[in-house]
């Protein structure tokens, strides 16, 4: 079973997947990612060129 305290599920249009699954292929050289690596690797790589100038103030659409 998922531990919930440390994991989270998206929901994707099937666009967004595709797309997902071909970035997955070129991300790393001679490497397929899967899907949440793909994800991650992304919002790792936009939060670093982002260089902490977000907060949770600014994020849109929160969960208590």
């Amino acid at each position: 079973m998922t531990d919930i305290n440390r994991y989270r599920n998206v929901s994707l249009s099937h666009d967004t997947y595709n797309t997902l699954t071909k970035l997955s292929k070129v991300l790393l050289q001679d490497t397929t990612l899967s899907i949440s690596k793909t994800v991650e690797a992304i919002a790792k790589e936009k939060a670093k060129k982002l260089d902490g100038k977000f907060t949770n103030k600014n994020a849109k659409n929160q969960r208590a």
